[in-house]
């Protein structure tokens, strides 16, 4: 007897079929007949490029290509006419054993710490000329960033005039109280204290103005909340105030250490380059001019350069890790 036996698809079969053609599978289709293939990426050409052109070669020429020179220049010595020759790290060693690199250091680091002091007061005066219903609030806004816009050098001859030991109308108002002023801008340590204080009083009118744009942004609704609790004027101003102002706070910072970085022409202007004092009072970059111009040490005047480069952006990069404790985002 014959027995027929008949072979069934297995169900593996069905199942490959359908993993192969399944949703997933390359050049399969939904169900509604839409194909699943990527578009393909479309880019724009060179036409962004070109716009982007003009900025990239002003960046590329007026801050790139002098950085990467000056590095290179910290290299070499120059001669009394010209010329350099490559002298390794001859120059960086010469900075680091000379104590006017340190002492130039301790005074931009003593003037930037006065300065920063400012950006308190810059909140508080900011908070007040946004106080609803201030009359002339403008005319004060515009006088207190008047110094800001001023030109340094008419800044600092009139600070000179009013800080002199003599008729100084500062050392008047002391004596008006007993004190016997010193003769400011000629005396070791009181001629670092007299430029710091024209420093902070000219950045307040900037720190104003962004101090004031961040407190419009405050939603009023936040202090008519706080009030209803009970919260006192001074709870308002520390609770709602400056966590939610810290953002502006964070840029007048960073904004402020960097230009006090690069303090020069307030100090030349009001002590001059031939004041006894100068060597004990002169900043990072006056000690690179000094090097630079008078000295006529173009190769170790880069070497200064590039250390004030460094130190600012290490001094940023710390500033932008700390923030994160203590700015709301």
């Amino acid at each position: 007897m014959t027995i027929h036996t008949e072979r069934h698809p297995t169900a593996s079969t069905p199942a490959r079929t359908q993993q192969s053609s399944g949703p997933g599978a390359p050049g399969a289709e939904h169900p509604d007949g839409a194909s699943t293939r990527r578009p393909a990426r479309r880019t724009d050409g060179f036409w962004p490029w070109l716009f982007v052109l003009p900025l990239l070669i002003g960046v590329g020429t007026f801050y790139i290509w002098p950085i990467i020179q000056t590095f290179w220049y910290s290299f070499t010595t120059w001669g009394v006419f010209g010329g350099a020759t490559f002298s390794g790290i001859a120059n960086y060693v010469r900075l680091v054993s000379d104590p006017q690199l340190y002492q130039s250091l301790l005074n931009t680091v003593i003037y930037t710490v006065i300065v920063l002091l400012g950006i308190p007061v810059a909140v508080w005066l900011a908070s007040l000329l946004n106080t609803p219903g201030l009359r002339f609030a403008q005319f004060y806004r515009v006088l207190f960033f008047l110094p800001y816009v001023a030109m340094p050098a008419a800044i600092a001859l009139v600070w000179r005039i009013m800080f002199n030991g003599d008729y100084g109308i500062v050392n008047w108002f002391l004596g008006r109280f007993g004190i016997d002023g010193p003769y400011w801008i000629s005396t070791p340590g009181f001629a670092l204290v007299a430029v710091s204080l024209v420093g902070l009083w000219s950045s307040l009118g900037f720190s104003m103005i962004i101090l004031g744009a961040g407190l419009k942004d405050i939603p009023p609704e936040l202090y008519e909340a706080a009030e209803l609790d009970g919260a006192s004027r001074w709870r308002q101003f520390r609770s709602v105030t400056v966590p939610l102002l810290s953002p502006s706070i964070f840029f007048v910072l960073i904004i402020t250490t960097i230009s006090s970085f690069q303090l020069f022409d307030l100090l030349y202007a009001i002590l001059g380059s031939s004041n006894p004092v100068m060597p004990k009072t002169m900043s990072l970059v006056f000690y690179f001019y000094s090097a630079g111009f008078i000295d006529n040490d173009k190769g170790f005047a880069a070497a200064i350069a590039m250390v004030i480069f460094v130190l600012i952006g290490i001094v940023t990069l710390v500033q932008f890790r700390v923030q994160r404790k203590w700015v709301q985002a």
